[in-house]
């Protein structure tokens, strides 16, 4: 169980790295267009997980 809860811990801390390496690079070098990209496509990704891949395909065949 310590093991399980350490895994998903040291999977957060490489998430939350990438992300503050993400944005800082974003801030250097003034490429605040991809920010709203990056928001969807995260959102696309959350919506994938929790709601499986029929949910994109809404999204598709909408033309959206």
């Amino acid at each position: 169980m310590k093991e399980t809860i350490s895994l998903i811990g040291e999977m957060f801390h490489k998430l939350f790295y990438i992300l503050k390496e993400m944005l800082y690079l974003i801030q250097q070098h003034k490429l605040y267009f991809l920010l709203p990209l990056l928001l969807i496509l995260a959102f696309l990704a959350f919506i994938t997980y929790y709601l499986g891949p029929a949910a994109i395909t809404l999204f598709i065949y909408a033309g959206v």
